[in-house]
């Protein structure tokens, strides 16, 4: 039976469909670490998502999908008619490595929101699903100049989003350690066996990675976070629903939270 998509929660659910594992696994892991988007499914080819779609009985909000993958030969009207036919209301991201012309002729689908290259987008692909499920078109540097060169226009306000620029103020090894403790979520235990260093050293590692982000003073209303993150109004808006959920909680789990978003916030080009 096709599902019937409720508007009642605000979790946003993500299938991906790509054959490279470690692409996979990272998509992955940036949709568990995020807050709202929860993954569904994970496929390697068309026919499994489509097995997958025929059953489903949750919804998928957002498919992100390996353009790399059309060596197949299937096409994004083939997925979307799928999803439509199984009463899903399904918005679809196109990822791919060096952009590709060919993926413009395909992009009159209604169901296209945004195109995006891996090492553009770095470690910020759950900010890009967030902006897509609020119903922006989102681009990355390369695929917006492609689309510019070729005309190509949607009828969805378009982010132009770089995801690779430099963590924060932090040294080379502070934005490593910073990676494994707040994106990786690695455990201080582990941490430390990876620094080669005591356990106790990494809990003071990591304690002073939060006073240079300010997170104990931004949790505390000492320090207002929105000084700290620019004049986005897209950007602000979401840091609005994360410290709206977090309240004024200092729980380690909590502080991580804010920490993978203010680490992993793309910069707006556009």
């Amino acid at each position: 039976m096709p599902y019937q998509r409720s508007n009642l929660s605000k979790d946003i659910f993500v299938a991906i469909l790509e054959d490279d594992v470690f692409s996979r696994n990272w998509m992955a892991l940036m949709m568990v670490r995020d807050w709202r988007t929860r993954v569904v499914g994970e496929f390697t080819t068309r026919a499994e998502l489509c097995a997958f779609i025929e059953k489903a009985v949750q919804p998928i909000h957002v498919l992100i999908v390996d353009v790399d993958l059309f060596g197949e030969h299937f096409t994004i009207s083939e997925i979307s008619q799928t999803l439509v036919a199984n009463g899903q209301n399904t918005k679809i991201l196109l990822t791919g490595i060096q952009p590709d012309p060919k993926m413009f002729q395909q992009m009159d689908e209604k169901s296209i929101s945004g195109y995006v290259m891996k090492s553009e987008i770095g470690y910020s692909l759950n900010w890009v699903i967030t902006f897509i499920s609020e119903g922006y078109f989102v681009f990355t540097p390369s695929t917006k100049a492609m689309a510019s060169h070729l005309n190509f226009n949607s009828s969805l306000t378009a982010l132009v989003l770089d995801g690779s620029k430099t963590i924060l103020n932090f040294t080379d090894h502070e934005a490593e350690v910073a990676r494994m403790a707040f994106i990786f979520s690695m455990g201080r235990r582990d941490l430390a066996d990876e620094l080669k260093i005591s356990e106790q050293w990494s809990y003071g590692l990591v304690s002073e990675l939060y006073k240079k982000m300010g997170l104990a003073d931004i949790i505390a209303g000492e320090v207002d976070l929105f000084t700290c993150i620019g004049d986005s109004v897209v950007i602000k808006n979401k840091f609005e629903e994360i410290t709206e959920q977090l309240g004024t909680s200092r729980k380690a789990r909590d502080m991580e939270t804010l920490a993978f978003h203010l680490l992993t916030m793309p910069e707006i080009l556009q």
